[in-house]
């Protein structure tokens, strides 16, 4: 701007060059103007008398408004300096340098203020934002840049609008238009906000201050403080989770939290003695006086002696059981617990801090405790019981009277002892009592425990068993002569079997053979005779081995396919032979819906019928015997049979039905001597129906005959379950040129079976035992060898472990011996023979066996 030339020189006179201050620049500018216009009166004054009255009186106005602005102007002036100082200064002069002297003085001032306040908003720890009229950053410092991550300095934001950058960096914000909806609505409402909370996307918090500014009553502004809070609010969530824990762990544990306060005597307690003592809930402050007032009489030495030890200093903590008083009247035990947590200077306590804890039932649990440890004791001593208590070292701290008199000590000589250690749970022990005298006690240890579970030490009872120690050897040494006499049982019995087994084969092969020759009816009667006799006693055999299968639970059933139509039929027709001959009358009755494959043991239940039908034959003197088949059950996979078979015999009175069953029941000895038998029959019979999940039942009256039922379950089988048809023997063809040994020491038998192989066209070669078999293989090559298992110089069992071991042969072995008892023939098995047969065998049997290694 140009100034005039006057007010330019005051200007370099009182104001140093360069330190025009902006306020004055209005101000100087109105003097400005006063300087020309009062140039320009001065030139109307020159021309005074050149102009006309009117022109004259026109200036003469101008002059007077333009002096009148002078002054307004001076006026203002020296409001605005007055303003500008402290409050009490009055500016007398109109003097404009000494206005602007006063003025330079003043904005001088304000710089150093302004300064401080840069320099204090600029080191403040929370990050402050001022804004003027417009929205525009005033001021603002490095923790507001540091908040929200603004790589500007503080300088470089003055002049620049905040909301706008907010807006290009919303991601800052875990909620950005919240956060730009509530900065528009503070701005509308230009209402103080504070501790508004903000958070940002990284997870921390901001606490906010909106202030707006007026200056009188004008909008000039606002102030925004922001906080970063997140480490204060992390600390007050860990806090107030603590605090949670805290109560619900003392809440939940049913303790109440009490403090004591000495230098006030008040007793401060939590809401749960509420519910413990029955206070109201508003009696939350209580003296100790009335606290001691609740307290059992019997108790309160407790509270005293512990009050007594702290005034001494003497514990800074104490743990106590007492009974209080419930607001309704009775007595309930209370575990306090207490610790000192300030002390005054002289060291006495000043605040004592504790719990409490309802153990009433545990009080009552102890006390039924005792009373049954008392009456278990007395039950103990009662049952002649020795008790002894003992502790985690295993001494003795316990015993009752009857332990004492088990072992000759007194109480005081056992106290203190370990007993038995290294004792097992349970264990029967010999003992040397006080006079060392051997006795047997047993004893039981178990684990003792405290109310709180942790063990304590054990408990042991001891009885003494002395005497059944003795009758237990008696019962042993009795056992071993039983099972000796068991077993000289069993090898009588194989050595019975063996030696009537092996005549027997000759008598019955020779009879089998005999019969393919021509024979006139005389002489087929003869060998009729024969072989029934052979029959018989080999039944007899059976049933005595069958027995000792059954004594010993070795008897099995198995589980094939059978046409139980066939079973029947071929029952019928071996003892058709007997009937005829009593002139009986066998009837047969078969129902139509029986399955045509059943699982069962043909061969057991075919022992059943024999046995059965024997019977009545057996003790029928005319009219008949009938065999009934039914069906009482079917289902597509199953089939529940009924079995009848019914005589017109002498029958049975009702006492001896009730033992038909015993072994080596008979009605009387008259009986077993016109009849014979063994009594063993109905007894293998029962058993054998047992095994086959059947039923059996005995209808019969004296002098009118009998009825035995047969009831048993049978699952339908398929044609696959069929055993290979036994029937029909391989023919010649299969055995032909077959090099066969026979090992035998008894010539018949060997005569049996090569008569009986002579006509299948086999070639054989004889050894008399073991020895002599062994030296055969070793010089030729058999494919089968029938062996006898007892024979002289060396045995069957011996020959085989050579032959599959020595010779590391695998020709087929199959027994041949007298000996039927299972236990015998799987060790033949396991010895390494492929098979066994039992004499005497029929032809049908032993052909089988070998076509089964042959074909």
């Amino acid at each position: 701007m140009k100034w005039n030339k006057l007010l330019e020189r005051q200007m370099q006179k009182h104001l140093r060059e360069g330190t025009l201050p902006a306020e004055l620049i209005p101000f100087l500018e109105a003097i400005n103007n006063s300087y020309n216009a009062y140039e320009r009166d001065r030139e109307l004054s020159e021309r005074a008398f050149k102009i006309s009255e009117e022109e004259y009186i026109e200036v003469t106005r101008q002059l007077k408004e333009e002096l009148a602005q002078k002054k307004l102007s001076i006026e203002q002036l020296k409001e605005a300096a007055v303003s500008l100082g402290e409050g009490g200064i009055v500016l007398e002069s109109e003097n404009l340098a000494d206005i602007a002297g006063f003025l330079s003085e003043q904005v001088n001032k304000r710089k150093v203020a302004a300064n401080r306040l840069s320099a204090l908003i600029r080191n403040m720890q929370t990050g402050i934002l001022l804004e003027d009229e417009h929205g525009l950053v005033a001021l603002t410092n490095q923790t507001f840049c540091d908040i929200f991550g603004i790589p500007r300095s503080p300088e470089a934001l003055v002049g620049q609008d905040f909301s706008r950058m907010t807006a290009r960096h919303n991601s800052l914000f875990l909620e950005p238009e919240r956060f730009t909806r509530r900065i528009a609505r503070l701005l509308e409402d230009k209402k103080v906000a504070v501790d508004e909370e903000i958070h940002l996307a990284d997870g921390r918090i901001v606490e906010r201050d909106y202030i707006p500014i007026f200056i009188d009553g004008i909008y000039s502004g606002q102030l925004w403080n922001y906080k970063d809070i997140t480490k204060r609010k992390r600390d007050e969530a860990r806090l107030k989770a603590s605090e949670e824990l805290w109560h619900f762990a003392l809440e939940g544990a049913g303790e109440g939290v009490w403090q004591y306060y000495l230098p006030e005597k008040d007793v401060f307690i939590s809401p749960r003695h509420h519910a413990m003592l029955g206070f109201d809930d508003e009696d939350t402050v209580i003296s100790p006086g009335k606290w001691l007032s609740l307290v059992h009489p019997e108790d309160k030495h407790i509270l005293f002696e512990v009050d007594e030890a702290y005034s001494r200093d003497a514990i800074s903590w104490h743990e106590r059981e007492y009974r209080v008083l419930h607001r309704d009247g009775h007595f309930i035990w209370i575990l306090e617990r207490g610790m000192v947590i300030r002390r005054h200077p002289d060291g006495m306590p000043a605040r004592i801090v504790g719990t409490h804890s309802d153990i009433t039932e545990r009080k009552l649990a102890e006390q039924n405790i005792r009373l049954r440890e008392e009456k278990y004791r007395n039950i103990i001593d009662n049952m002649n019981l020795g008790l002894v208590e003992a502790d985690n070292e295993g001494l003795i701290q316990y015993v009752n009277q009857r332990f004492c008199d088990m072992s000759g000590y007194t109480p005081e000589e056992l106290t203190g002892q370990n007993f038995l250690p290294g004792l097992s749970d349970a264990s029967e022990v010999a003992v040397q009592n006080k006079k060392g005298d051997t006795r047997w006690w047993f004893v039981s240890r178990a684990a003792n425990y405290n109310d709180s579970g942790v063990a304590r030490g054990s408990v042991l009872i001891a009885l003494d068993i002395t005497d059944r120690k003795k009758l237990e050897v008696e019962l042993q040494e009795a056992r071993e002569s039983a099972e000796q006499s068991a077993k000289a049982k069993e090898s009588f019995l194989a050595n019975m079997s063996h030696e009537i087994r092996t005549p027997m084969n000759a008598i019955k092969g020779m009879s089998i053979q005999l019969k393919k020759t021509p024979l006139d009816a005389k002489q087929q009667q003869y060998l009729d005779t024969i072989h029934t006799a052979t029959n018989h006693l080999m039944v007899v055999i059976n049933d005595i081995l069958d027995m000792s299968k059954i004594q010993a639970g070795m008897l099995s059933i198995e589980s094939i396919g059978m046409n139980l139509d066939n079973v029947i039929r071929h029952a019928i027709h071996v003892m058709e032979p007997d009937a005829t001959e009593k002139g009986l009358a066998l009837g047969i009755h078969l129902p139509a819906g029986l399955y045509p494959i059943l699982m069962g043991d043909p061969h057991r239940l075919n022992q059943v019928l024999l046995n059965l039908l024997s019977n009545s034959i057996k003790f029928s003197e005319k009219g008949g015997v009938d065999v009934t088949c039914s069906v009482l059950n079917a289902t597509p996979s199953s089939q529940l049979v009924r079995i009848v078979v019914k005589d017109t015999g002498i029958g049975m009175d009702a006492n001896f039905l009730s033992t038909i069953f015993e072994q080596f029941s008979q009605e009387d000895r008259s009986i077993a001597r016109k009849y014979g038998g063994t009594g063993l029959g109905m007894a293998i019979t029962r058993q054998l129906i047992k095994l086959m999940n059947g039923d059996i039942e005995v209808f019969s009256e004296k002098g009118k005959g009998t009825e035995v039922c047969l009831t048993l379950p049978f699952q339908r089988g398929k044609k696959a379950d069929l055993p290979s048809d036994a029937d029909n023997l391989p023919g010649k063809a299969l055995l032909k040129g077959k090099h066969i040994l026979i090992v035998e020491d008894n010539e018949l038998n060997r005569f049996v079976v090569k008569t009986l192989l002579k006509g299948y066209g086999v070639v054989i070669a004889e050894a008399v035992n073991g020895a002599e078999a062994v030296r055969l293989l070793r010089e030729q090559t058999f494919d089968l060898v029938l062996m006898d298992v007892q024979m002289p110089v060396m045995s069957g069992l011996e020959a085989i472990a050579i032959i599959r071991n020595d010779l590391k042969l695998g020709v087929p072995v199959i027994a041949l011996t007298a000996n039927a008892i299972r236990e015998e023939i799987d060790r033949y098995r396991l010895a390494g023979m492929n098979d066994h047969v039992s004499k005497p065998f029929e032809e049908a049997t032993l052909i089988r066996a070998m076509t089964q290694y042959l074909g």
